[in-house]
């Protein structure tokens, strides 16, 4: 299909309706164009290397916003994409002086992608499915910019420029998500997290008071319900009441163990997290999984909970304590843990070990109902 639009292309031209300006001394052109145009006339990556002015083209993250789009077609959002063409055109305004007209490209104009390549293809595969969306609409920039170097320097201004939004901030925003909703209503109402989650920077800031970052609360619940290893690949099976019930038992056991959780002076908590690791994201995520993982040997994941309100009082969250250490969770001379999978399963699964035998325990005690 590339071969052939770029074929009508070169044949017939393009003619479409643009805001025209300047930007760092070049023309550019505002455009709208439905995605049937889009995605049959807007060319993706054709070129090799060494002409290329955009990234090689991702496949699965392409697959990524598709499954996106049609998981959500009536509320889904796309930025504007960023094209470079190597002919000035013309450009026939409506009326003298507001920059609002025709664009139309010669013949022989090339157009080449600068950044949105991932997106165009997403929307390509969604039409595929959903051919109804090829009456909506994308956003399109058009640079006049025919120097191959200049195209390049482009692309690496836009990307140099751009500042990722923080995970946290994105769960914070996220209504879709279930987990992000429990781990909103969570930090609003349960007494460890109420006004001590930060919903905006991806680590808490020093003197702050926080403890966690909503994220971190984010990702410990899924590990509640999918492991150390597992992927929540469609969040629409999951339950909000069901993650924010086990969340709040969680966060309960945290509470009501460790003491030191739960006081509020900001020197105290960031004393705390100086001599200890108990306060770092990545532990939590550790602890979580932790208690999934015994959940499989056990009747229920309640079951591990109660395991875990036996064992966390006396676990020992110095960085140099043998659990840590033995587990490659904490790297000798270290003091903060490591994020990587491998140590993280290493970890959880030598908690789950310890869980499962305080369970034991205290079943053949008679501790547990």
């Amino acid at each position: 299909m590339e071969a052939n639009a770029a074929a009508a292309l070169a044949s017939m031209g393009l003619s479409i309706p643009a805001l025209r300006g300047e930007q760092g001394g070049r023309t550019m052109y505002l455009t709208l164009p439905s995605n049937a145009l889009l995605t049959g006339f807007f060319p993706s990556e054709i070129e090799g290397s060494s002409d290329r002015s955009q990234r090689p083209l991702d496949p699965t993250h392409a697959r990524r916003i598709k499954d996106y789009i049609l998981d959500n077609p009536t509320a889904y959002a796309l930025g504007a994409l960023v094209y470079a063409v190597d002919k000035e055109g013309v450009f026939e305004e409506v009326l003298p002086g507001t920059g609002i007209g025709v664009l139309r490209l010669p013949l022989d104009a090339k157009l080449r992608s600068i950044d949105g390549q991932h997106r165009r293809e997403g929307l390509r595969q969604s039409i595929a499915t959903v051919p109804e969306l090829q009456s909506q609409s994308t956003a399109v920039v058009v640079y006049v910019e025919p120097d191959l170097a200049e195209r390049r320097q482009m692309f690496s201004d836009m990307n140099t420029t751009a500042r990722k939004v923080s995970k946290t901030l994105g769960v914070s925003f996220d209504s879709r998500d279930p987990f992000a909703r429990a781990a909103t209503a969570l930090s609003d109402t349960h007494p460890l997290l109420t006004g001590r989650v930060d919903r905006t920077n991806p680590r808490v800031l020093s003197g702050s008071g926080d403890i966690y970052t909503l994220s971190a609360v984010h990702d410990a619940l899924k590990r509640l319900f999918v492991g150390p290893v597992g992927r929540v690949k469609d969040t629409s099976k999951f339950d909000e009441g069901a993650i924010y019930t086990l969340g709040g038992n969680f966060f309960d056991v945290l509470a009501t163990s460790r003491p030191e959780l739960t006081t509020t002076s900001p020197a105290d908590i960031d004393g705390l997290r100086g001599r200890s690791i108990i306060l770092s994201s990545t532990t939590l995520r550790v602890l979580a999984s932790a208690v999934w993982t015994a959940s499989q040997a056990l009747d229920s994941i309640e079951s591990a909970i109660e395991a875990l309100a036996k064992a966390l009082p006396t676990l020992d969250f110095e960085p140099y304590a043998s659990i840590w250490q033995e587990t490659g969770f904490v790297s000798p001379g270290h003091s903060t843990p490591n994020a990587r999978s491998q140590e993280m399963k290493s970890a959880s699964d030598a908690l789950a070990s310890l869980l499962l035998e305080t369970s034991q325990s205290n079943r053949s005690n008679g501790d547990f109902n």
